[in-house]
C-alpha cells in the first residue's frame, strides 16, 4: 500500500511540475468562458437565429450594423437556381429571379428610402466565391463580402481584374478560394502580440542564440532588434517557439542576401529557413527589401539602418495594420496560398498598376546615404487558423487543448460523482492516522499529498466510471422507491 502511494505522489509531482514550467497563455477560467462563448456563438450561426439558411450570416451582420438617415443595407445570397434573395435586418425576404423584380429591391424593402439613397449589399460567402458570375446580375450598390463576424468592401482593382476585397483600406486580398481567403482574412486579423513579434539582423559572428523574451530599450521600452549569427539560426529560431520571426534582406529567387555590418554581402537558403520555422513552430516574415541592409546596423555614412515602416508596423494593433505600415501608404495585395501541413503562406505585393517608388529603383544609393531602405514586398510563412485556434485554446502552453480538455471534463465527472470516488479513494488510500507521525507538519504534508493525488490524478481517472455507476445507482434508487416505499408504510402499519 505504501509503495502505491508513493507512486501516485510521484505522479502527481509531476503534473504540478509540468503545470508550474508551461506558462499559460491567458488567465484560465477566461479562456474557458471564452472558448465556450466561440462555441457557442458557432452553434448559432450553423442553427440559423433568422431561418434564412445560408443567408443568415449576412443578415445577421447587416443588424448589427448603425442606422444610418440615408442609405439602405441589405443581406444577399444566390440560390441554387441562379435567384438572389435579398433581407432585412429585421428578416424580411425578397426574392428577385428576373430583372424586373431585381428592379424592385429597393422600393420592396426599403420603401422609404430616396431613390438616390446609396445601398449597400452584404454576400454571403457562397454567393462571390461559387456564384460569381451572377453578381453582375445586381443592381448598383456597394457590395460587401461577409465571412464570420466580418465584412469586407469589394472592388475592383485600379487597373482593372477580378474583384478583390478590401482588409484595409490600403491591404486588399484576392478572392481565390474561400478557403485561402479565409486564412488570409484570419491571418490579417489577428492581433499583433507587440512581444511576440522578433526583428532579427544577421550578423556572422553575432549571437548563438535567441532569448525567448524580446530585449528591450530602458528608455522607450521598445523591443530592440535581436542579432544572430546567420549560420546558426535555423536551430536559434527553436528559441522563438510560438513567436513570429522579422527577417529583411534582398531576396532573389530562393536567396536572401543581407550586408552585416562588415564584410560583404551574403545569402541564405529561404527553403532551410521556411524550414526551421515550421520546426520549431515559429511566424516568419520575409521583408523584400531594396536593399541588402540589416536593420539596426550602420551604413558608410555612420547612420543606422532602419527598414521603412517597420518600427512603425510593430506598434499596430492587428497584423493587417502592420503590412499597411510597410507598405507605407501604397496599396498591398495580399495573396493566400497553403504551405506544409498546418501552414499557410502570404504574398503581400503593390497592386496591380502602381507606380514603383524611386526608393525602389535607387535603393542601394538611397539606403546608404538616408539610412532608410525601402521595402518592395513581403513573405508569411505562418500557421494556418486551424493551428492557430488549437494554441488559442490551450490553458497550459505546450500541451495539446484536447488533452487538457478531456483532463477537465474527466474532473468534472468525477466531481459530480464525488460520493463514489470518495469511497473508492478511501479504500485505495485511507486517511492517514495522526497517532502514526510524529509531528505535526510531517501529518499535514501527508494529509496535503493525499488530497492533490485525490484532486488532481484519481479525480480524472475515476471520473467517468464514478459518473457511470452514480448514474446506475441513481436509476436503481429510482426503480426500487415504490418497493422501499411499501416497505416503510408495512413499517409503519406493523
Amino acid at each position: 500500500m505504501r509503495s502505491l502511494r508513493w507512486v501516485i505522489l510521484t505522479v502527481v509531482l509531476a503534473v504540478l511540475a509540468v503545470v508550474s514550467v508551461a506558462p499559460s497563455d491567458a488567465h484560465w477560467l477566461s479562456r474557458i468562458v471564452r472558448e465556450a462563448g466561440d462555441a457557442g456563438g458557432s452553434a448559432g450561426l450553423k442553427a440559423g437565429r433568422y431561418g434564412l439558411g445560408a443567408l443568415d450570416e449576412a443578415v445577421a451582420h447587416v443588424a448589427k450594423l448603425p442606422r444610418l438617415a440615408r442609405g439602405t443595407a441589405l443581406a444577399a445570397h444566390v440560390t441554387p437556381e441562379g435567384h438572389w434573395r435579398f433581407a432585412t435586418r429585421e428578416g424580411e425576404v425578397f426574392t428577385a429571379a428576373t430583372p424586373a423584380e431585381m428592379a424592385r429591391v429597393r422600393t420592396t424593402l426599403a420603401p422609404n428610402a430616396a431613390a438616390d439613397d446609396p445601398l449597400a449589399l452584404y454576400l454571403s460567402a457562397d454567393s462571390v466565391f461559387a456564384r460569381r458570375e451572377l453578381l453582375r446580375d445586381l443592381p448598383s450598390a456597394d457590395l460587401h463580402l461577409v465571412v464570420g463576424k466580418d465584412a469586407y468592401p469589394l472592388r475592383r482593382p485600379s487597373a482593372g481584374g477580378d474583384l478583390i476585397a478590401e482588409v484595409r483600406p490600403n491591404v486588399t486580398v484576392d478572392l481565390g478560394t474561400r478557403a485561402l481567403f479565409e486564412e488570409a482574412a484570419f491571418r490579417l486579423g489577428r492581433p499583433l502580440n507587440k512581444t511576440s513579434i522578433r526583428v532579427l539582423a544577421l550578423e556572422p559572428g553575432g549571437p548563438q542564440r535567441l532569448t525567448t523574451a524580446p530585449r528591450r530599450d530602458l528608455k522607450s521600452g521598445a523591443a530592440l532588434v535581436d542579432q544572430i549569427d546567420p549560420a546558426l539560426l535555423p536551430g536559434a529560431l527553436s528559441g522563438l517557439k510560438g513567436q513570429t520571426a522579422v527577417l529583411s534582406g534582398r531576396i532573389e529567387g530562393n536567396r536572401i542576401s543581407f550586408r552585416p555590418s562588415r564584410g560583404p554581402e551574403q545569402s541564405l537558403d529561404i527553403q532551410d529557413l521556411v524550414r526551421a520555422a515550421e520546426a520549431s513552430d515559429v511566424n516568419l516574415v520575409l521583408v523584400h527589401a531594396s536593399a541588402a541592409h540589416q536593420p539596426g546596423g550602420r551604413n558608410w555614412l555612420w547612420q543606422r539602418i532602419a527598414v521603412t515602416g517597420l518600427d512603425e508596423a510593430m506598434t499596430r494593433a492587428t497584423f493587417a495594420d502592420f503590412l499597411a505600415a510597410l507598405g507605407g501608404g501604397g496599396e498591398l495585395a495580399v495573396q493566400a496560398s497553403p504551405g506544409s501541413l498546418g501552414r499557410v503562406v502570404l504574398s503581400a505585393v503593390p497592386a496591380p498598376g502602381m507606380t514603383t517608388p524611386i526608393t525602389n529603383t535607387l535603393g542601394p544609393w538611397i539606403g546608404d546615404i538616408t539610412g532608410h531602405v525601402a521595402v518592395r514586398a513581403a513573405t508569411v510563412y505562418a500557421r494556418d487558423a486551424t493551428h492557430e485556434r488549437e494554441l488559442d485554446a490551450r490553458i497550459v502552453a505546450g500541451i495539446p487543448a484536447w488533452i487538457q480538455y478531456l483532463y477537465l471534463g474527466a474532473l468534472a465527472c468525477g466531481v459530480i460523482g464525488l460520493a463514489v470516488t470518495r469511497s473508492w479513494w478511501a479504500r485505495l488510500w485511507p486517511p492517514e492516522d495522526r497517532a502514526e507521525y510524529a509531528g505535526r507538519i510531517g501529518y499535514w504534508a501527508a494529509r496535503t499529498a493525499r488530497f492533490l493525488a485525490f484532486l488532481l490524478v484519481f479525480l480524472p481517472l475515476a471520473g467517468v466510471p464514478a459518473l457511470l455507476w452514480t448514474g446506475l445507482l441513481s436509476i436503481w434508487a429510482l426503480i426500487t422507491a415504490p418497493i422501499r416505499g411499501w416497505n416503510w408504510l408495512r413499517g409503519r402499519s406493523a
